[in-house]
């Protein structure tokens, strides 16, 4: 705001000494290069300082790992149905196991981490870019192979906004670190990232629909993380109807949403879930929050294209008429009831 109000002082200047002196035309000619420079200045400053944060970062572990170069095999597997293309690629991920002796956040990433290349065999879904991730070699579990994970990735209302779904056969790096602060036994079972990638750590296809829900909430971190607007009425909404105390409490690793998130995402879990009695109790008990969010989703449902439409369209628009019909009243009158 500052430099908008420089900037429009700078050009009320301007037009008021060309004005003066009878030569505004040539007065502006004479100072428009430098005004226009000043988008591009702050361009390249905001440029340099992404190269500068990312040297800083240059060493750091990355949930979901660091690309590397794609391989060529000799005999590639035959495509499964549902896919466009396979290949694989060299990932160098990142493993931790203690973290007792680290005194900050900082100081485990650097030195209490560890890199381990592996190679992901990577299934591209045929009509969209969205990419499953999964590790070339046998794991020592029962992990889901692609066609269940696309299979899961269908039933999202949308899986377009996922870019990449990384299938982990180590726990997540940041474990440790958790743990240490909880001093209980803690594992991640996904990480979602806002650069449309989604983690689920040893994803055994014996999990059954505890895996579906789990990839359902991290992709709901995607949506509260494309849903700006959204998000900041959801947030709003506390002040008429105060959400109930989240069952696991959030670790924050420096980012100032991360419960507002995590409501999100925990709302939503419920109102999408596949227990019909569950979310409709869950959407009238919140009914402002759950208007809110589920507006925003049903808008994906409905938007995505019918080759990529969820497996779950028709019960989820079964589901938004329900919201329609009971929810939606409760929600206005709650508004109202504010304005009085």
């Amino acid at each position: 705001m500052r430099v908008g109000i420089m900037v429009t002082g700078l050009a009320l200047a301007i037009v008021g000494l060309a004005f003066a002196d009878g030569r505004h035309g040539a007065m502006l000619a004479e100072f428009r290069p430098d005004i226009m420079m000043l988008p591009q200045a702050v361009i390249i400053v905001l440029f340099l300082g992404l190269l500068v944060r990312g040297f800083l970062h240059r060493n750091r572990p990355r949930v979901g790992g660091k690309l590397g170069p794609i391989q060529t095999t000799d005999r590639p597997p035959a495509l499964p149905s549902g896919f466009s293309r396979t290949y694989t690629r060299a990932v160098t991920l990142f493993v931790a196991s203690d973290a007792t002796h680290f005194p900050t956040l900082k100081a485990f990433l650097r030195d209490g981490t560890a890199q381990q290349p592996v190679v992901m065999r990577i299934y591209r879904v045929a009509g969209c870019k969205a990419e499953i991730e999964i590790p070339d070699r046998t794991a020592d579990y029962e992990r889901i192979d692609a066609a269940q994970a696309l299979a899961l990735l269908r039933e999202l209302p949308d899986p377009r906004l996922v870019r990449r779904l990384h299938l982990r056969d180590e726990p997540s790096f940041l474990d440790p670190w958790v743990r240490k602060l909880r001093g209980e036994a803690f594992y991640n079972l996904g990480h979602a990232t806002n650069f449309s990638l989604i983690v689920l750590y040893k994803p055994d296809w014996r999990l059954g629909q505890s895996l579906a829900s789990t990839l359902l909430h991290e992709w709901l971190h995607l949506v509260a993380f494309a849903s700006t607007v959204q998000l900041w009425r959801f947030k709003r909404a506390n002040a008429i109807e105060p959400l109930p105390p989240l069952a696991l409490e959030p670790v924050n690793f420096g980012d100032r949403n991360t419960e507002a998130y995590e409501a999100w995402c925990d709302l939503g879990e419920k109102l999408l879930g596949y227990d019909e009695n569950a979310a409709r109790q869950t959407a009238l008990q919140t009914p402002l929050h759950a208007v809110i969010l589920w507006r925003c989703v049903e808008r994906m449902l409905r938007r995505t294209p019918l080759r990529l439409r969820s497996t779950r369209f028709d019960e989820l628009i079964e589901r938004g008429k329900f919201m329609r019909a009971e929810v939606e009243p409760k929600a206005r009158a709650l508004r109202a009831r504010l304005r009085v």
